[in-house]
């Protein structure tokens, strides 16, 4: 009998945290929820003095660790606000090996990483090993899309996208 509640009590847990959708998307429906990552404040100084680090412009999805994001994209201890260190414009896919949805969406990122090859850089970071970026990013349901350009304040999509909704994302996110 222990096992059954251990193993149902252990599959809540996951199902609560590896949330598809969020309540914004289905206000949304065909478009994607990007919105502003709750950083008030970007610095467009550091950002420009930022030294950049070669990017692999390969059109392949590339994992990260939590100490390469902060040498490649941001630094989360700066007080004056997140700046992405790149030049290329990225999405970084915030996902766990155990998450229904991130394993579905993982398809999908390697196929916009292809189309936007030279473009966009996709990356991932996996949140069971990534705690003080998820916490700096507010990431509490995954997958969750953070996109972020030079000199600008990040976005996000909590959830997992439709192929739509995200072409729409990226599609916006590039034009800007």
């Amino acid at each position: 009998m222990r096992p059954i509640i251990i193993t149902s009590l252990l599959f809540v847990f996951m199902l609560a945290g590896c949330q598809q959708k969020n309540q914004n998307s289905e206000a949304n429906a065909g478009t994607a929820n990007t919105e502003q990552s709750g950083n008030p404040y970007i610095s467009d100084t550091q950002a420009q003095d930022t030294p950049v680090l070669e990017e692999d412009l390969s059109g392949k999805v590339i994992m990260l660790s939590a100490s390469e994001f902060v040498e490649r994209i941001t630094d989360i201890n700066d007080d004056k606000g997140f700046s992405y260190k790149g030049v290329t414009p990225c999405i970084v896919d915030f996902y766990a090996d155990w998450c229904g949805p991130c394993r579905q969406l993982h398809p999908l990122m390697e196929r916009m990483a292809e189309k936007y090859k030279g473009k966009l850089i996709i990356y991932k970071i996996n949140v069971d090993r990534a705690h003080d970026v998820c916490e700096r990013f507010g990431i509490q349901s995954i997958p969750t899309l953070i996109f972020f350009k030079r000199t600008e304040a990040p976005a996000k999509i909590v959830g997992a996208p439709s192929e739509s909704e995200l072409e729409t994302a990226i599609t916006d996110f590039l034009n800007k």
